[in-house]
């Protein structure tokens, strides 16, 4: 009877655990829920599929991806942004295009601070590009984007109810 039970109770706990190791590694490794990051828009023939691809990773791992504002001139704006909008971080990336080689480096800005949290630069053919961003996105820069920060709200909420006993008469 006793080793029934333990064959059994390591039956039950081999059946709790996630199987695999991409199912493991894919518990691990998400963003806080409700991160909000901006995917900024990537120059270049494949920027756009670049970006959608970047954005569907994204919310893969949780995050609320913004991608609705338009590319920055200059850093120094990013904090403004960032408060407008309350987001923890910016993804930017800079593609450069071959005929037979692709580049495209990533940055993560923090929304609080306006730092670079982390960059990373895959290249790849261009037909295997999305393949390579895929499998080294979150590996190589998933903690910084986890990491990030919204800065604080000043929005004050709505104020406590106040009393005003107008029936006192004053000396």
């Amino acid at each position: 009877m006793a080793a029934f039970l333990s064959i059994a109770m390591s039956a039950g706990s081999a059946e709790a655990r996630p199987r695999g190791r991409r199912a493991a590694h894919v518990e691990e490794a998400r963003a806080p829920s409700g991160l909000r990051v901006s995917v900024q828009p990537i120059a270049g023939d494949a920027g756009p599929s670049v970006r959608g691809q970047l954005a569907r990773l994204l919310r893969g791992r949780g995050c609320r991806v913004v991608t609705s504002l338009p590319r920055v001139d200059g850093t120094g704006q990013y904090l403004e942004l960032a408060k407008d909008h309350r987001l923890a971080a910016f993804v930017a990336a800079d593609l450069e295009e071959g005929a037979r080689w692709s580049r495209v480096t990533f940055l993560v800005w923090d929304g609080a601070s306006g730092n670079v949290l982390g960059r990373w630069t895959a290249s790849a053919a261009p037909k295997n590009l999305a393949k390579t961003i895929a499998k080294g996105f979150w590996k190589n820069l998933g903690p910084q984007v986890s990491g990030a920060t919204a800065p604080p709200s000043e929005d004050l909420g709505e104020a406590p109810p106040m009393f005003v006993n107008a029936g006192e008469r004053l000396p």
